[in-house]
């Protein structure tokens, strides 16, 4: 039977419809980007580097990723026996989140940034419009970064290598004060006088590592209203033995530290609501696989369980 031609009404109604479908075509990938932007797949990510090994609120478009590392020996300077192996992961980690999730801040341990760093700031954004660098092979990296003839690790070589923007989370008076009494700890005489000390640092470690912790959403929301990143997303680099510890604060949703030994009582209880997830930040912690292997440094770092955990979640 033969179709009859479309009336004019028809047609002018066929004429929109065709219009409306094509707009919608248009924007719907717009749509998909702005959404897919907001997270990302972190089940792809290579379990060569390493893996998830906590995760909290993940559907919020406002991201940290912690990632676990191990630094050079803070006297010596020297790397330890697995140091330049678990950098160059922690390179190839970075790399990764920058490809596949657009991160433009890092946020360093013991990272301090000097005034001159400020007028770079705009060069550096204009920088980072460019296509990504090649990746860089796991093996030449840990030779690379093995060389104990310069200083150089997994952050400098990730901000060379990417232009990224980076800001200062720590806050000197704790830095100080840790650098100060682990020299103590080195020269203590006797056992009491080092369970004293030890007392005192753990302390201050802790209250060091919240008072990173509480200034990183300030940090990225302020970098974000600059427009020097495109989201309120960013990575944060820290020694993997406080790791335990940020856990339990986002646990318990809380950060909550017990004063020193009765014998030392200069420094208080310290409680505090924890801002990221006040801010409603979505927090992942990474461990590279080098450190998520060994259960040796996991017990030592008292995260097997939350390693286990990790495991039957994924």
């Amino acid at each position: 039977m033969n179709m009859p031609f479309p009336s004019k009404s028809n047609s002018l109604r066929n004429a929109h419809l065709r219009k409306w479908l094509f707009a919608l075509a248009a924007i719907l990938p717009l749509f998909y980007s702005s959404s897919a932007s907001a997270g990302m797949n972190l089940a792809a990510l290579p379990p060569e580097y390493g893996e998830v090994i906590y995760c909290c609120n993940e559907k919020s478009s406002h991201q940290l990723f912690i990632i676990g590392m191990s630094h050079r020996d803070s006297i010596s300077r020297l790397n330890g026996l697995n140091t330049s192996r678990v950098q160059a992961e922690v390179y190839k980690l970075g790399e990764w989140l920058i490809q596949n999730g657009g991160l433009e801040l890092l946020l360093p341990e013991g990272f301090f940034k000097k005034k001159s760093q400020r007028a770079q700031k705009i060069s550096g954004t204009a920088e980072r419009k460019g296509a990504h660098p090649a990746p860089l092979d796991l093996k030449i990296l840990e030779e690379k970064l093995s060389d104990s003839t310069s200083f150089i690790n997994a952050e400098m070589l990730l901000m060379k290598n990417y232009h990224l923007q980076t800001q200062q989370v720590e806050d000197p008076k704790w830095y100080d004060a840790v650098a100060g009494f682990i020299r103590k700890l080195v020269s203590s005489n006797n056992a009491s006088e080092y369970y004293r000390v030890k007392s005192e640092l753990d302390y201050l470690q802790e209250r060091r590592t919240a008072a990173m912790l509480q200034e990183i959403p300030g940090i990225i929301d302020a970098e974000y209203q600059q427009g020097s990143i495109k989201g309120k997303k960013a990575f944060f680099t820290i020694g993997m033995s406080h790791l335990h510890k940020i856990i339990k604060y986002l646990d318990e949703n809380k950060i909550q530290i017990h004063s020193p030994l009765a014998d030392s009582n200069q420094n208080g209880d310290y409680v505090a609501d924890l801002n990221l997830l006040r801010e409603n930040f979505g927090v992942f912690i990474i461990l590279p696989r080098t450190l998520a292997d060994d259960q040796r440094i996991l017990e030592i770092n008292q995260l097997t369980g939350a390693v286990e955990k990790g495991r039957k979640r994924s």
